[in-house]
């Protein structure tokens, strides 16, 4: 074989090597990318202490996980609450939030939610049993619906209610009929209340739920925004309450 016969062959052999590497490497990439299709990663629901944002209008959609707080929100740790701003009983009066006479936890809550509904089914009527404590749950989300809390355990694993938007009335039937539905909010250092326009606009929650653990002296103590099982809720009480 002459020099350029050889010269040839090697270049032939050279450029089908590059070909097949590169075919292997579209082969091995496209089975990447199938993989990475087929198993996206999805975001932990329902993690305790953390936040659950409804980042939809639709309730029946899964709330995903984020941690936005806003400068007028009084869910924050350290701050003092404000107990003058303005709230509505169930009877579409004017009021505010009540207060207990060793500590007082509110929970910012939306009736669609399956958290929230986790949390009065199983946590708020626990957290009532401590004397000298008050629970105030206040709805903020205009929107229907009834979130379905689920069993105790696995926590969380309940759904999320639906229902079209709300007037401030709308929010306070829905939650007289989930006051009946749940029938654990009935204890008399319970009490619901819906949030008229302007505390919904104040308090700006986005995370479902959103709670506060204070002291007496009206100091948050505690300011986990999410869904908390009854052991955590209960040292977070306990910090409250002793702080």
């Amino acid at each position: 074989m002459t020099a350029s016969g050889i010269e040839m062959t090697v270049s032939t052999r050279t450029i089908g090597g590059v070909l097949l590497t590169a075919a292997l490497g579209l082969v091995m990439g496209g089975f990447g990318l199938g993989v990475l299709l087929s198993h996206p990663g999805s975001a932990t629901k329902g993690a305790p202490a953390q936040a659950q944002t409804k980042t939809t209008g639709n309730p029946g959609t899964t709330p995903s996980i984020a941690a936005a707080t806003t400068s007028t929100s009084p869910f924050i740790t350290g701050s003092r609450w404000n107990f003058q701003t303005p709230v509505e009983a169930l009877t579409g009066k004017t009021t505010t939030l009540a207060r207990g006479t060793k500590g007082t936890v509110v929970l910012a809550m939306a009736s669609w939610c399956l958290y929230c509904a986790y949390e009065d089914k199983y946590v708020v009527p626990e957290l009532a049993k401590t004397p000298g404590v008050v629970v105030d749950v206040v709805d903020v989300s205009p929107q229907g619906g009834i979130g379905v809390p689920g069993p105790q355990a696995p926590a969380f694993s309940g759904h999320d209610g639906s229902g079209g938007p709300l007037t401030v009335a709308g929010m306070a039937q829905t939650m007289r009929q989930y006051v009946k539905t749940f029938g654990t909010l009935s204890a008399p250092n319970i009490h619901v209340y819906v949030a008229p326009v302007t505390t919904q606009s104040l308090w700006a929650v986005t995370n479902f739920p959103s709670m506060a653990f204070m002291s007496t002296q009206g100091t948050v103590s505690v300011a986990p925004l999410g869904a908390q099982t009854l052991s955590q809720a209960q040292v977070d009480l306990t910090q409250a309450v002793g702080g």
